[in-house]
Formats: C-alpha cells, sequence, structure tokens
C-alpha cells in the first residue's frame, strides 16, 4: 500500500511488472505495467496497491517535488491527478522509447542510468520550465513554515495573488488546489516518521503539532490510509516503506 505523499513518481519496471489498484474508490480493476512500461504516478488523495507476482522484481522509480514535474514536462499537472498514466500516453515515441532502451539494458545500474539521462534530456528541452513554479515554490515553502496550518486567505494576502489564481496555478504546477495539497502534505510529514518507527505513540504525539485535534487527525489518516493509525501499524507494508527512506526533514 502506497499512501499519498504530494510527489509524482515515474516508475519504470525493469525486472518483473508492476500492478496498480485504488483502495477507497472501491474499483478493483488492475492497470499491468510490464517490465520496459514506463508509468507516470499523478498526485492522489487516497492509497493506491502495488503489486507484482512471485519472481525477483526491480522498479527504477523517481519522485518528484510537488511542483518539480513541471520543469521535465508540458502538460498541465491536473491532468494525472488520480492517475496512473502510461509514459507513452504523455510523451508519445520518445516515451516509448525509455522503455525499449531500459527493458534491454544488461542490468539494473544500466537501466537507471538511461532513465537519468533520459529526465536530463527533458530538463534541457524545458530549459527555462514554467513561470509559475516561483509562485508555487514560493507558497509551498509559507504552508510548509506554518505546519500547514496557514488558511488560504492568508496565504493569498501574503502572496499578493487572488485565491482563483493561486487555485489555477496550482492546478497547472502541481495538480492540487493550496489546501488540498496542504493535507496532504501535512499527512506526509506524520506518515514519513511513522513508515520508520511504527509507533502510534509517537504518531499520536507528532500529530498534535499538524492537527488542530485527535478526532481531525484520525479522520486524515483513515481519509489518506484506508484504516485507523493502529490497525494501519499491523499491515505488513515494507514495500508501501520504501517510498519513505529518503532523508528529507
Amino acid at each position: 500500500m502506497v499512501v499519498p505523499n504530494g510527489r509524482h513518481k515515474l516508475i519504470v519496471p525493469y525486472q518483473n511488472g508492476l500492478s496498480a489498484r485504488r483502495v477507497a474508490s472501491g474499483e478493483h480493476a488492475e492497470q499491468h505495467y510490464a517490465p520496459g512500461q514506463p508509468a507516470l504516478i499523478g498526485l492522489w488523495e487516497e492509497p493506491t496497491i502495488l503489486s507484482s507476482s512471485m519472481a525477483r522484481t526491480c522498479t527504477i522509480g523517481v519522485e518528484f517535488l510537488p511542483h518539480g514535474l513541471r520543469h521535465f514536462l508540458r502538460l498541465s499537472a491536473d491532468q494525472l491527478t488520480q492517475q496512473i498514466v502510461p509514459l507513452a500516453d504523455v510523451l508519445g515515441r520518445s516515451g516509448m522509447e525509455l522503455g525499449e532502451r531500459v527493458g534491454g539494458a544488461a542490468n539494473a545500474q544500466q537501466a537507471g542510468t538511461l532513465v537519468n539521462d533520459f529526465l536530463r534530456a527533458c530538463l534541457r528541452r524545458r530549459q527555462m520550465g514554467s513561470a509559475g513554479v516561483d509562485v508555487v515554490h514560493a507558497s509551498l515553502s509559507m504552508l510548509a513554515a506554518s505546519n500547514y496550518r496557514m488558511e488560504v486567505n492568508e496565504l493569498e494576502r501574503r502572496m499578493g495573488y487572488s485565491r482563483r489564481y493561486l487555485h489555477a496555478l496550482f492546478l497547472r504546477e502541481v495538480g492540487l488546489a493550496p489546501k488540498r495539497l496542504a493535507s496532504v502534505l501535512t499527512f506526509e510529514r506524520l506518515y514519513r516518521r511513522f513508515s520508520q518507527q511504527k509507533s502510534v505513540t509517537q504518531l499520536k504525539h507528532d500529530a498534535l503539532e499538524l492537527f488542530y485535534d485527535q478526532a481531525h487527525f484520525i479522520r486524515n489518516f483513515r481519509r489518506f490510509s484506508g484504516f485507523a493509525p493502529g490497525k494501519f501499524a499491523e499491515l505488513q507494508n515494507e514495500f508501501g516503506r520504501i517510498f519513505y527512506v529518503d532523508n528529507r526533514p
């Protein structure tokens, strides 16, 4: 189970494929991505089940900052919200060629280098990126400094832009409106530490810094994970926790 963390992902199966299924929506249909078939994962507000067959599995994953994907791709980020999309559907032939090159790589290290080179080429083609990225980056910094408690009205006042403009800008550059993204990132802060410690007691203590009360915290935890905190801690979810093994503050 992979919970929302406010970051787009590029997933490139190298050995064995991956299947993805939505959890909270009640949909049971799976999307399957074979080795050498890259996919883009947009921003989600519900957990996703990723699985593979019982065989050696190697997948290359690249995670972008909330506003980072637009440095590489021209599409509006809201086209990926709540979606898992084959890279070829977004980039056409170049997306297919990446999959073919990765599929023919001699080893995982070479496959990772191919993905890295591909992203560097995308970045060079985009050059200046998007004009709205700086505004979104500054807005996200303000929200983070407030532990994501800042109201949109206050963000609007400090940034000097209207609510409508910020809403449209966040949808285009990130994929979620400011308030919805702040909810995801609040949860992400908590879950990242919880995924390492697996302590419900510490989780509830940390939640007091980010949520107004325990009921608000539990409601949001259920929304993003599908379970109450104690029940979630009992799950064997090592695969899901690999998304949270970094050293971000």
